[in-house]
């Protein structure tokens, strides 16, 4: 429902609740217990904040119960009987219009934040008025702008009555640190309590929110990745954070190598892996804590060599892991492509050595796109740091749009999939069997 509040509302930067407070006429019908079906109703019941759309007679009449329909749908009798048939007989005995106390706690967080604040804020350029946020633990998280600000107090303060489980409200200040990723925030209400508690991916993360990098609106991406490994991958992280990718990736029995330059990620990266231990989770893991480049070129490259050349050297170990891969994760999105230029490099020694691998690699690499053409522009990007990489190695999906004209967007570079490539070739010969006869005139006019 639509609720219209007092125009002596805006501008208010101090919570008054009691102005809040108003009486609406709302459409209702007596019906018997045993006939009320409000999952089928659901569309045209009155629907606001802790309250009860059906409620007990006046006296207590326990056969029967109220039902309260919206206003703005249901107008008259003939529009209820139109809407639901079923309920006519009731319809026709009891309909009728009751006076309904409404009170602050039957609004939303988005109808009290629009109520306050002055309607001309965000009419040059959309802008975060209070009722975009995030959750993290006990912790909102807000990014306002400059124009907002004089009411964010009031805003935390509507968050903190709202949402019971919420402690603590901050406001970001500044943009993310490229080092660290992390950002310079302030507490606007509530506990002075940054280390939070949080579950995603079956497995329960914690951390300093003020000192590392957590994006709960990755959440389904993070997932989607997790989807794809299997027991005895090998992954590896370049910029793991507090390990929203490897802590699950461990918990499946992969073995991981995860790194962050952060010093205060990689501590909370151990405490999570250590305490999301599982008996799937057996395989080992390694934790580092060095440049994105440096990682690479030391522990990355080195031990993929040492794994495949294992693989190679065990018909066991080579039969049980063939359908194994190797994951190489890049979520840094500001610059993660740059980090690609250690590549050519290292993929140009050995070449005869590297093409027996066994198992593919799959890098899985974030970048920011604000062309037109998101998948042109990365792969001309690309080309430029990769030269020699193929178009079919490369494919590009959409995450999620960060800003207008701007999405995040992820690279997968396929390296040795030599299984992809003899699917292809066995692909065409079972194409060319089912097609004896175009293959004869092939062959017959040469």
């Amino acid at each position: 429902m639509h609720l219209k509040l007092p125009l002596s509302l805006k501008g208010m930067t101090t919570l008054d609740r009691d102005q809040f407070k108003q009486t609406i006429s709302v459409p209702y019908v007596n019906i018997p217990v045993e006939c009320i079906q409000s999952s089928k109703w659901k569309n045209y019941l009155l629907c606001l904040p802790s309250l009860k759309n059906v409620r007990d007679l006046q006296p207590i009449l326990k056969t029967h119960k109220q039902v309260l329909f919206d206003p703005d749908i249901i107008e008259n009798k003939e529009d209820i009987i139109k809407k639901i048939p079923s309920i006519t007989k009731y319809v026709e005995e009891s309909f009728d219009f009751t006076p309904l106390a409404i009170t602050y706690e039957n609004y939303s967080i988005e109808q009290v934040i629009k109520a306050i604040l002055p309607d001309d804020l965000g009419k040059d350029r959309p802008i975060n008025t209070g009722s975009g946020y995030s959750l993290i633990g006990h912790i909102a998280h807000f990014n306002l702008k400059d124009a907002v600000l004089p009411y964010k107090h009031i805003i935390a303060q509507v968050v903190l009555d709202k949402l019971t489980h919420v402690k603590t409200v901050v406001n970001k200040l500044h943009e993310i640190d490229s080092v660290y990723r992390n950002f310079e925030l302030e507490i606007i209400a509530g506990e002075p309590n940054t280390i939070v508690k949080c579950r995603e991916s079956k497995a329960i993360f914690q951390f300093d929110f003020a000192k590392v990098y957590w994006n709960p609106r990755l959440s389904t991406e993070r997932e989607r990745i997790v989807n794809v490994l299997h027991h005895n991958d090998l992954v590896f992280d370049v910029f793991a954070g507090v390990g929203p990718f490897v802590v699950p990736a461990s918990m499946l029995g992969c073995t991981v190598y995860a790194n962050d330059i952060n010093p205060e990620s990689v501590k909370w990266m151990t405490i999570n892996l250590k305490t999301n231990r599982t008996k799937k989770s057996s395989n080992e893991y390694h934790v580092f804590n060095l440049d994105g480049r440096e990682f690479l070129r030391t522990i990355v490259f080195p031990r993929i060599e040492s794994y495949q050349k294992n693989i190679a050297n065990d018909n066991e170990k080579r039969w049980c892991l063939s359908d194994n891969k190797i994951i190489i994760l890049m979520n840094l999105p500001d610059i993660a492509l740059t980090f690609l230029d250690v590549l050519p490099e290292w993929l140009s020694e050995n070449i005869e050595e590297k093409q027996q691998w066994i198992l593919p690699i799959h890098i899985h690499c974030y970048t920011f796109s604000k062309a037109d053409n998101p998948d042109e522009d990365i792969r001309l990007r690309l080309k430029t740091i990769l030269p020699n990489i193929n178009d079919n190695q490369i494919s590009c999906r959409f995450v999620r749009q960060v800003a207008p004209k701007k999405d995040m967007m992820c690279v997968n570079i396929i390296l040795f999939d030599k299984k992809k490539k003899e699917t292809r070739n066995e692909c065409d010969e079972e194409k060319e069997e089912k097609n004896p006869t175009k293959r004869f005139k092939q062959d017959s006019s040469e």
